[in-house]
């Protein structure tokens, strides 16, 4: 295996070599590819069927591999051919024709335009089938709406587009930031939850890989079924990217490109100075006996000076800026007949809300097909990526621009920042760190795979796959003496890391798919073997003496610390699938993947995970003719099992610690670790039954899909507590069983389709429970399993659950004589009051209430409308049922105990003067159980895109020789409604929050 690999490394930059020769000797012309012996002249014209010239349309001489043109910028051709033969005649997004030469010499052809050719073939896992084929959970996006959205994250792209995939923010929503992705839920307690993505048959590391213009396709796979084929990897669904490949023909060459503006619109207001003041005072009067005090008592040096002369910092305009965001595509496609080629090349650069944050990508694509002989082709599928990102830590300075008090100076007299802009050391000034701290994440990563297929006779044809994905990074972190960190030492500190992994695959795809009578067969074997390595080495300098060197200077540094790790894993499969169908009416599919990993114990590396699925094409049967407004009805269900490995390597292994010690010279020993060895380790198995029904009524111009699934996941990977007495804390073992169920609606209608108009309008629904089924069979003594608390782990319970108090309000001074015999003994008026459950005068655990951290349900809604050559679209996200924990409300450094020692978000709290106030008093001393009042319904609609566009006529273009020109404007993330108080509903409270974002964009076809 080692020698065939490193081959493959010593071809790799030979075939290169070969694809740029191949691309710089393409006609890339357009005159005839070839213009061969022929007896006449033929001209021709074709049009689409409202009259419109198509531009690049192929006109081939049928039996051919050398006499064909393309059409002009007027639609017309001409091309040297024989008196009797057939033209064929074909262009993308139309039925292609083939007309009888007869020996005329000028045509006139009008394509009808075939509004399901995307939708014709579907992806599956190591194939493609036909969509009405299709038995398992397999939804697939159309690209030209994915991107319409104005990001740089395809993640969000996805937003909204399918039932079942949920797409959120993640906790760095800033530039060069990704979405977390989630497909039905969440099947793990600690496997994850992040699907694996398939681009081109690999598995790469992350979605934003790909550049989203080179994408051709999108498919997600959702259930058992679907997943199987990719076994260990498919736990958490599969997202399938096919890139764009070569044409034929004239070269073609498009532009794409937007510039756009950024900005944030928080969602809570935080007190004003007049009111922080205030807030200040009444703090100060609570522990004062209810008296107010003199302002020398409740303010420092510095708030009183602000407070005097009326100047006050907004700290949002400090920290705030306006970002800018921009995106650059060109793509050149053409080759022959035998030769194809793509080449894509992307520029893309975002300058953050936060100042001192940017983020700046490249990307080069390069795909080709070569058809070596009848029986063989090759192709090699090459992409490079390479960025950089400046972000010095915003989410703690987002924290105290939000808690930082509006009373001080944010310069001293020198014009240097404040440390301390109050002049109390728990007010830090949020523009220290963006100032005195940097760290930049320079990245690289690149695929390349080679294929070659043979087709050994009919119906059966061998894939070979060689791939090699690499990716590194170079941390560099540096804090100055001036920094906050280096407040604390008077010195410098800062990180270097490097971080390295390669990835090996190789596939032996073995396809076979024939047709005999009414019964069709195919079927897929697979064998695959998959090799990961990871290095890291990081060096941690502090004490540096001076500034001079940045992160260069760790060589002087007092303290340096060195860190090495890595690791490999390995993952060896085979796979079968077999489909069979019945006159496009009865479908059986049955797939099987045995799975060997590294990660595991040495007695259970290896597992079987087998698939089933039935389909029932009811519209075929000859008693549904009779229903001409169904033109579709499918139904069909799977049962299948997959496995996960979302263990780190050596995971079932025994650890062991590094210990030093010093006589004359330093030693080093090594003693047992915390983590006890579990050889039996096994993989954690995910079983779906899915359900569902495909329909579409008047000519599939209202057309939807409803599914329901019930997984049941068992032998959970779980870090499991064991006795000291052992030696150890902690073992990797196998536990529980989990259920996650759901149900799925999406709908697509055609409402207009004219000449002039086209209105479109989808939606999608999503439903989602789980909930822990058993733990670790401990019984107490009612018989019944026990909980897990400390990790809010409940039997019957979902598995993200919150054990809090229930709130009934706040202690009014009407009710003194009630609070001494009350379960809160020791209140006073204007503290929170909490209902004693259990009626027994005391509070315990016995008193909470258990509170989901999952939504009730999420969906969407899109419609796209068309009007001559004005387009316009829209997309709208909502998330219902959720209710999260807002630090804002509750925790001390988030300014949220009520201490006044913090800005924060504002609310209307209890004084005697306020008695309907809904949250505690101010104290000095901090209001007590903040955490029970600090759950707010995050639940939301979100206005997630508007884009309005103009495409230039046809007519116009081909005077300038261009084939498409499109202008249009983008609204992205533009209005949020929600009750929960923080920059996202999404994201937690100090993390870089989202964006709106306004652009200007521009397509160009030549």
């Amino acid at each position: 295996m080692n020698t065939l690999f490193t081959f493959v490394k010593r071809t790799y930059v030979h075939l290169l070599m070969c694809a740029v020769l191949v691309i710089v000797a393409m006609p890339l012309s357009a005159q005839n590819i070839s213009s061969g012996t022929a007896n006449q002249q033929i001209t021709g014209l074709v049009t689409d069927d409202k009259g419109e010239p198509l531009i690049g349309a192929n006109v081939v001489l049928k039996g051919s591999s050398s006499i064909g043109v393309i059409t002009d910028l007027d639609g017309k051709f001409s091309l040297n051919a024989p008196l009797q033969g057939t033209l064929q005649i074909s262009y993308i997004g139309f039925h292609a024709q083939e007309i009888a030469i007869n020996g005329k010499n000028h045509f006139t052809v009008k394509l009808q335009e075939d509004s399901n050719t995307l939708d014709d073939v579907v992806v599956v896992g190591y194939g493609v089938m036909k969509k009405s084929d299709v038995i398992s959970s397999v939804t697939t996006i159309k690209t030209d709406k994915m991107t319409k959205a104005a990001t740089l994250d395809i993640g969000e792209m996805l937003r909204g587009r399918a039932a079942g995939l949920k797409i959120t923010t993640s906790e760095n929503a800033g530039p060069g930031g990704s979405s977390n992705i989630q497909i039905r839920g969440t099947n793990s307690i600690s496997g994850g939850t992040t699907p694996i993505v398939v681009a081109d048959g690999v598995v790469i590391g992350s979605i934003n890989d790909v550049n989203p213009n080179d994408i051709a396709s999108v498919e997600i796979l959702k259930d058992a079924a679907a997943q199987a084929i990719y076994g260990a990897r498919a736990a958490n669904g599969v997202i399938l990217l096919t890139t764009k490949r070569g044409e034929a023909g004239k070269a073609r060459v498009s532009y794409q490109g937007y510039y756009g503006i950024q900005n944030v619109d928080r969602n809570f207001d935080v007190y004003t100075p007049e009111e922080f003041i205030q807030y200040k005072r009444e703090a100060y009067r609570t522990t004062n006996n209810n008296q107010y005090g003199a302002d020398s008592d409740v303010f420092s040096q510095l708030e009183l000076e602000s407070i005097q002369n009326g100047q006050f910092i907004d700290w949002q305009k400090e920290l705030m800026r306006t970002g800018t965001i921009q995106n650059h595509d060109l793509t050149v496609t053409g080759g022959g007949e035998k030769t194809k080629v793509f080449v894509s090349g992307n520029f893309m650069k975002q300058t953050g809300v936060v100042p001192a944050t940017d983020f700046i990508k490249g990307q080069l694509r390069f795909n080709l097909d070569q058809e070596i002989t009848r029986w063989l082709k090759v192709g090699l599928n090459t992409s490079l990526s390479i960025s950089t990102k400046n972000d010095p830590g915003v989410a703690g300075l987002l924290r105290d621009a939000v808690t930082c008090s509006p009373l001080g100076s944010v310069y001293d007299a020198e014009g240097n920042l404040n440390m301390h802009p109050t002049g109390l050391q728990e007010n830090w000034n949020p523009l220290i760190d963006l100032q005195e701290k940097t760290s930049t994440t320079k990245s690289r990563n690149d695929l390349v795979d080679l294929f070659f297929d043979f087709k050994i006779f009919k119906g059966l044809t061998y894939r070979l796959n060689v791939s090699r994905r690499s990716w590194n990074a170079k941390v560099e972190t540096y804090s100055t003496a001036n920094s906050k960190a280096g407040s604390y030492t008077g010195m410098g500190s800062g990180t270097i890391k490097n971080q390295d992994e390669n990835e090996w695959t190789l596939d032996n795809i073995l396809s076979y798919d024939n047709q005999f009578g009414k019964h069709h067969v195919s079927g897929t074997l697979i064998q695959s073997w998959n090799e990961r390595n990871q290095h890291s080495n990081q060096m941690d300098g502090s004490l540096i003496p001076n500034d001079l060197l940045g992160v260069y200077g760790i060589e002087a540094a007092g303290k340096v610390i060195p860190t090495l790790s890595a690791s490999q894993r390995r993952l060896v499969s085979t796979a079968l699938r077999m489909q069979y169908d019945f006159a496009s009416k009865y479908y059986v599919t049955i797939s099987g993947r045995r799975d060997g990993s590294s990660v595991f114990g040495a007695k259970n590396k290896w597992a079987v995970f087998p698939a089933m699925a039935l389909g029932w094409n009811v519209y075929q049967e000859e008693f549904m003719q009779n229903f001409e407004q169904l033109t579709n009805l499918k139904l069909r269900g799977s049962y299948g099992s997959v496995g996960n490995e979302a263990i780190q390597p050596y995971g079932s292994i025994a650890s062991a610690d590094q210990w030093d010690y010093y006589t004359t010279k330093k030693l080093t020993g090594y003693t047992p670790g915390a983590v006890l060895s579990n050889p039996k380790l096994k993989w954690e198995t995910s079983t779906t039954l899915n359900l569902a029904v495909d329909f579409g009524f008047f000519n599939n111009r209202l057309s939807g899909t409803v599914e329901w699934y019930n997984t049941r996941t068992k032998d959970l990977l779980i870090d499991r507590s064991i006795s000291s007495v052992t030696g150890y804390s902690t073992i990797k073992d196998n536990i529980g069983e989990i259920q996650n169920r759901g149900l799925e609606i999406q709908l697509e209608g055609v409402v207009v389709k004219s000449q002039d108009w086209d209105v479109q309008l989808g939606m999608t629904f999503a439903r989602n429970r789980n909930k822990i089924i058993k733990l670790f069979g401990d019984l107490d003594g009612d018989g019944k399993e026990d909980d897990y608390p400390i990790n809010n782990w409940y039997i019957g319970q979902p598995i993200n659950v919150s054990k809090i108090y229930e709130v009934a309000g706040i202690w009014q001074e009407d009710e003194i004589d009630e609070i001494p015999n009350s379960a809160q003994p020791n209140a006073q008026p204007g503290d929170i009051k909490i209902v004693d459950r259990t009626g027994d005068g005391k509070l315990d655990d016995d008193d909470k209430i258990l509170v989901s951290q999952f939504p009730k349900w999420n969906g969407s809604f899109n419609a796209s409308v068309r009007y001559k050559n004005v387009d316009f679209s829209m997309d709208i996200y909502t998330v219902q049922g959720i209710t999260k924990y807002n630090p804002f409300l509750a925790d001390y450094n988030y300014g949220g105990n009520m201490r006044a020692v913090f800005n924060g978000v504002k609310v209307n709290y209890w004084t005697p003067e306020n008695p309907t106030g809904n949250f505690p008093r101010p104290t000095t001393n901090g209001a007590l159980e903040m955490g029970s009042i600090a759950r707010q319904d995050a639940s939301y609609v979100r206005l997630q895109n508007i884009t309005i566009g103009y495409t230039l006529p046809k007519t116009w273009l081909a005077k300038v020789h261009l084939s498409n020109v499109r202008f249009y404007f983008t609204g992205q993330n533009l209005l949020t409604l929600t009750d929960y108080e923080s920059y996202s509903p999404e994201q937690p409270a100090d993390k870089y929050p989202e964006a709106r974002t306004l652009t200007f964009g521009l397509q160009l076809g030549f």
